[in-house]
């Protein structure tokens, strides 16, 4: 955690090029052009300033702390206000470059990350508007600009924390059999685990150490993720409630073999390693490396191995990798199922594909932890619904494995529509909903 980012929103420090919070929402026109410091206290972000070498540098945990303030995010609400009310007044970066292009960035990268994606795109469309034909000389500025404020970052979003949501509104079914239960068309409490609504499981906090342990290494670094796993497992850290639950048999016995052995793969044992534990943590591969499909791929067989010793297992993981990286691309899913089904599979996951998903009947699932059962139900459910919660709700009611199959068909669900496309009842009831959100931009953050 910054200390100093800590000060200046909550002791009020003067930070800020000798300015404190609220000060800079009435800060002159000529103090905002001309003093250069302050931008970086009301806009961190990871990167360090080239230009004002003091500037806070931006990390998880403190991205994670300002997310979760209700009136930090009241403050970057007010400066983008701020900030656009200088624009409208001024000219002078009507140009094809001025320093208030990189400020720009700045504010879109920085809202993108601590607030929303809809808010940052909604910031970069003001300027393109403010600019009028003048944008046409910005073409430099713009890529950046484009970049940071690509529907890519809030399809990672949707990947990401439509695992947790399809886990929390499967949580207090799970190991109920179809049928033995009524309709689930929200976040209930209860199950065996006693989980209050909006909480999740063993899938959301595998994918958290997953995603930390990338996000901190720049890449997979199998020692590193199995020392979280087992300091979740022990400690109950990247927990919804502060205790670990859902721990499954293989993963106590491959974290065992970790501890004792230093194993960084799983031991063989039979079809137990074919569950679906490695599936259903899989989306932080594929929102760090989206943009190299061949890369995702071979990241999520390597993750796979650390606890399956499952060639269907790695296999699976594979194509989910492939196909999350195609969808947050912005590619159809009928386009991306075409493009993952003919890359060679492995006889029982290419089962999956051998008959329309539309042609499937809720009766023809099977739902066992199995993980080429678990995908195919997820893959049904997508595809038999046409926007996110149907899908997660679809998936949830089919019972038994019902997390971990909501969490895959959440991961799929949330990278075709993205999260600004996730009902606002699902977001505020998740639990460390900030927290996730968070991640996933640090994930899909260069």
């Amino acid at each position: 955690m910054n200390l100093k980012i800590r000060m200046f929103h909550d002791a009020n420090a003067p930070l800020a090029d000798g300015f404190r919070r609220k000060e800079l929402l009435s800060i002159s026109d000529h103090d905002f052009e001309h003093k250069h410091g302050f931008i970086q206290w009301a806009f961190p972000t990871q990167q360090e300033s080239r230009q004002v070498s003091s500037a806070p540098v931006l990390d998880l945990a403190s991205a994670t702390w300002l997310a979760e303030k209700p009136d930090v995010t009241e403050f970057l609400e007010a400066m983008i206000i701020r900030f656009l009310e200088f624009l409208a007044s001024n000219n002078h970066w009507k140009c094809s470059y001025d320093h208030n292009h990189r400020r720009i960035s700045r504010v879109i990268q920085s809202t993108r990350i601590l607030h929303s994606w809809e808010l940052a795109d909604w910031f970069y469309g003001k300027v393109k508007e403010f600019a009028g034909d003048s944008f046409a000389l910005m073409q430099v500025s713009d890529r950046y600009w484009a970049h940071y404020a690509s529907p890519n970052h809030d399809r990672v979003a949707g990947a990401f924390v439509g695992l947790a949501i399809g886990d929390a509104l499967g949580a207090p079914i799970e190991f109920s059999p179809r049928g033995t239960f009524g309709p689930v068309t929200t976040y209930i409490s209860g199950g065996r685990f006693n989980l209050p609504a909006g909480a999740w499981t063993d899938d959301t906090s595998m994918a958290l150490c997953l995603a930390q342990s990338i996000v901190e290494n720049a890449g997979l670094v199998t020692e590193d993720v199995l020392n979280r796993f087992c300091d979740w497992a022990e400690n109950g850290s990247n927990t919804s409630t502060g205790v670990a639950v859902g721990i499954g048999q293989n993963t106590l016995r491959v974290l065992g073999d970790f501890r004792r052995n230093g194993y960084l793969e799983a031991l063989p044992l039979g079809s137990k390693n074919d569950g679906n534990g490695a599936l259903m943590r899989l989306a932080p591969i594929a929102c760090f490396a989206y943009k190299d499909v061949g890369v995702a791929s071979l990241m999520a067989g390597e993750q796979s191995r650390a606890t399956h010793a499952s060639q269907t297992s790695e296999q699976s993981c594979q194509l989910l990798a492939e196909l999350l990286c195609l969808l947050i691309r912005g590619q159809s899913i009928s386009h991306a199922l075409e493009v993952v089904s003919n890359r060679g599979w492995g006889r029982r996951v290419s089962s999956i594909f051998e008959r329309k998903f539309t042609d499937q009947r809720e009766t023809d699932l099977k739902v066992s932890g199995y993980v080429i059962e678990t995908l195919h139900a997820a893959l049904w459910s997508v595809m038999n619904t046409n926007n996110f919660q149907q899908a997660v709700l679809k998936a949830v009611n089919l019972g038994d494995d019902a997390d971990t199959i909501a969490a895959v068909a959440g991961q799929i669900v949330g990278a075709m529509y993205g999260y600004s496309a996730v009902p606002k009842h699902l977001k505020a009831g998740l639990i460390n909903e900030r927290q996730l959100y968070v991640t996933s931009q640090f994930l899909s953050a260069d």
